[in-house]
């Protein structure tokens, strides 16, 4: 009797350590074997947001809609940057466990410095992942899903390199970089203003696609003899057109948006559609560097590549000269010449 007494105490203690052992083991999680390291979502399409924020803080909220994703509920996103993330979500992988010797390093560095990325599907919260740094040898990165018992080394099956620098948080890098985007089919008017010239500016107005005039800034008078070709190809770059990056507050020129507005631009552009609504930019010139200039060259005193600008008076972004070639036009490029 006493030794089957003994036997069952034995056997209850050992319950007991093999219970405390599997709790030690999973720690806090509410995921089950593979779901604490099913980082892959097969199903993108039925995504609907995505949530990326970070402790900096930073923030941005992806939202599918009908016309598209769009960020923070406003601007329409990169088409790059989202098939990027999706394409990420979809084919990333476990790689290998954490060990037991650096597992609390890689919580610590997850808490500080990781990337929460919350994912919707249908509306409904589908999935948490917390996105850390590379591992040591750069071909993987630190993740962990909430309520997961570890975190992993996630990675792209054949791809070498790290997958943290796809998960951004700053909202102005998935926005995409739309100075004017309009069809040309849609487009009834455009003010190109020179202020230090007004013989060179102008204002294209479209009737039909076969009458299209120009009216000459200095007077008001309508031109004759323009090119038509031309006055079409002018329209057709409204339909892209691109700044260069948005200038945000950590920039130093941030800080003289005002008085950079209050000066006079170096020229603006404003496009009318035909429900009336206007779009458009003002250009200034950057000083050039002082190495580069030559006090006997005017030509120097400013940088020959790159504005600064703002649109429709309000985010200001770096524009460049070349992205701008078709659509900094003065009048007389539209005239054709008398043969």
């Amino acid at each position: 009797m006493k030794k089957n007494l003994i036997y069952l105490v034995t056997f209850i203690i050992l319950l007991a350590v093999a219970g405390w052992l599997i709790s030690e083991n999973t720690g806090n999680s509410t995921l089950e074997g593979p779901e604490n390291y099913s980082f892959s979502i097969k199903d993108t399409a039925a995504i609907s947001k995505i949530i990326l924020s970070d402790k900096t803080p930073s923030k941005t909220v992806l939202t599918r809609e009908s016309r598209g994703w769009l960020v923070d509920g406003e601007d329409p996103a990169r088409d790059d940057a989202m098939e990027i993330i999706l394409e990420t979500m979809y084919r990333m992988e476990m790689r290998n466990f954490s060990t037991e010797r650096i597992r609390p390093e890689v919580i610590k560095h997850l808490e500080v410095f990781g990337k929460r990325v919350e994912i919707y599907q249908n509306g409904e919260l589908y999935k948490t992942i917390i996105v850390g740094l590379p591992t040591h040898d750069e071909m993987g990165t630190w993740m962990m899903i909430e309520g997961a018992d570890a975190p992993y080394a996630v990675h792209i099956p054949g791809f070498n390199g790290f997958l943290s620098s796809r998960f951004f948080t700053e909202s102005y890098l998935w926005k995409r970089r739309d100075l004017v985007r309009m069809d040309p089919r849609n487009i009834k008017e455009v003010k190109v203003i020179y202020p230090d010239s007004l013989d060179a500016s102008y204002t294209l107005r479209v009737f039909s696609p076969d009458s299209i005039y120009f009216l000459r800034a200095s007077d008001g008078e309508v031109m004759s003899n323009v090119s038509a070709a031309k006055a079409r190809m002018f329209l057709g770059a409204f339909k892209n057109l691109s700044y260069e990056g948005e200038i945000i507050p950590s920039d130093p020129i941030y800080a003289r948006r005002d008085s950079l507005k209050s000066s006079t631009p170096a020229f603006t552009i404003m496009v009318k559609d035909i429900d009336g609504k206007l779009s458009g930019f003002s250009a200034y010139k950057i000083k050039g560097e002082a190495q580069t200039i030559d006090f006997n060259d005017p030509t120097t005193f400013y940088d020959p590549d790159r504005l600064h600008g703002f649109i429709n008076n309000d985010r200001m972004v770096l524009l460049q000269y070349y992205g701008l070639r078709k659509v900094i036009k003065p009048l007389s490029y539209f005239i054709n010449s008398e043969s």
